[in-house]
């Protein structure tokens, strides 16, 4: 009896270590880089996973990243700023915490975003971007995508969106009918007249930079 109980204690005692002292693994080693510098609290020279649930707020401008596949160890965080890194292909899903992701200047040509349920502002400002996918984002409300180089753009599951940003893309025509809450709209620099935005019978929204 007292072997078994022995036994079960080293075996929880195991399990433990394994579970708080896992080592993470990353793809990118400048994100790793930039990540350590902040998060290892230990100091010893590696991401853990108690300390990975700690972390809400990513800010990692000019850290030469190029790539995004590691922000999945951290699920809890809430605000993610890549600014001025170099990044051709972004896809981002089931970080159920996130609230505010900015990836402005990296060079990105195509974003998907999925299952992002609490994201409400996204800003992807002076990219190359041609495609954008955006499902399962129910809060979002400022959405900021000027200068890039996209010639559509499928707006309608975003319900709750306040403030689009648009200018200078290569947009002809942009479909806002399912887009009630929104308020303001900014097509400054796109070839577009008023009478290419199709709206719905209750929006009510401002709208810059229309062509006469």
């Amino acid at each position: 009896m007292m072997k078994i109980k022995i036994f079960t204690v080293i075996f929880i005692i195991l399990g433990l270590s394994l579970l708080f002292g896992q080592k993470f693994e990353f793809n990118d080693k400048n994100f790793e880089k930039a990540v350590l510098e902040n998060f290892d609290l230990n100091k010893n020279g590696i991401l853990e996973s108690q300390e990975a649930v700690m972390v809400t707020n990513l800010f990692l401008v000019q850290k030469g990243i190029t790539s995004t596949e590691d922000l999945r160890l951290f699920k809890n965080v809430k605000m993610i700023i890549l600014d001025d890194n170099t990044i051709s292909n972004i896809v981002i899903n089931n970080l159920e915490q996130l609230e505010l992701f900015s990836c402005t200047g990296c060079k990105i040509s195509s974003f998907k975003a999925e299952n992002l349920k609490n994201l409400t502002a996204l800003y992807l400002d002076n990219n190359l971007l041609q495609n954008i996918s955006l499902a399962g984002i129910p809060k979002i409300d400022q959405l900021t995508l000027s200068l890039n180089q996209l010639k559509e753009i499928n707006l309608l599951q975003l319900k709750t969106l306040r403030k689009l940003n648009l200018e200078h893309n290569k947009l002809q025509k942009v479909d806002i009918s399912g887009n009630l809450a929104l308020q303001t709209l900014n097509i400054m620099g796109n070839k577009i007249r008023e009478t290419d935005i199709k709206k719905g019978a209750k929006t009510n929204v401002t709208i810059f930079g229309a062509e006469e």
